[in-house]
């Protein structure tokens, strides 16, 4: 077992965010309007489209779970967002900037602007580690050749 980290020596991105407002509600609140910018986005909105068909209510329970395990670090979530984005084919580079982009105005229209810089710093921290799975994965060397 590794000893507790105390709170003094943890980054801001490792501790909860509290605040009055922000409870899985919110989130919830925030997550859905966000998916609805999305969803209309004339190129995210046909990406998410051949990825869920039919009710949209499982998918949105899951990313509030997973807002929450970022916002709160409640353990709500515990999928694997790498490995299911890995298999988005049609998804480029520069698709997150605009996935930024509306969780930005998101963020901006449902928060507080301290609660906004939280959520988009997060945001943020997400998009480039997915950015950098699924672009930017290095090839292994092939073993066993001689130089």
């Amino acid at each position: 077992m590794f000893p507790a980290v105390p709170d003094a020596a943890r980054t801001e991105a490792e501790m909860p965010l509290a605040h009055p407002l922000v409870d899985r509600a919110f989130i919830g609140a925030l997550v859905r309007h966000f998916y609805t910018r999305v969803r209309s986005d004339p190129r995210l909105g046909p990406i998410f489209a051949s990825e869920i068909q039919g009710d949209w209510e499982p998918h949105l329970e899951k990313m509030t779970d997973f807002w929450c395990s970022v916002i709160l670090k409640n353990g709500a979530y515990s999928g694997r967002p790498v490995p299911a984005h890995l298999k988005l084919k049609q998804v480029k580079e520069e698709d997150f900037d605009l996935w930024l982009s509306h969780f930005r105005t998101v963020a901006a229209e449902r928060c507080p602007p301290e609660v906004a810089a939280v959520f988009v710093d997060r945001a943020e921290r997400i998009a480039r580690s997915l950015k950098l799975a699924m672009f930017f994965r290095l090839e292994r060397p092939a073993t066993g050749t001689a130089g």
